[in-house]
């Protein structure tokens, strides 16, 4: 799509690296060097072990640390039911009740 001028508009998908704090079935918490806005909708793959799950999620947060980067947390809006299974059963191995 044009506008006026001429030019090309349109979006543009970049990878950026991201260290996981805190996991759940519903949201993540991630250490991350690039500020992201609260409100937008993001695809995030996340490294289970070797094994890839994606998933869609809003920003909640996004909070600069004293370390030069950004604590962000995400809410987990859109995650295939398999994915969700595999995420659900990473969790359980990690979680031990006394």
């Amino acid at each position: 799509m044009t506008d006026e001028g001429g030019l090309v508009r349109g979006t543009a998908r970049v990878e950026v690296s991201a260290r996981l704090i805190d996991l759940s079935l519903g949201g993540a918490l991630l250490a991350i060097a690039t500020p992201l806005t609260p409100g937008a909708i993001h695809d995030f793959a996340l490294d289970l072990e070797g094994e890839t799950v994606w998933v869609q999620a809003e920003v909640r947060h996004c909070k600069p640390s004293d370390r030069g980067f950004y604590h962000v947390g995400v809410e987990f809006v859109g995650i295939d039911p398999h994915d969700e299974r595999r995420l659900g059963e990473y969790l359980g191995q990690r979680v031990r009740i006394p």
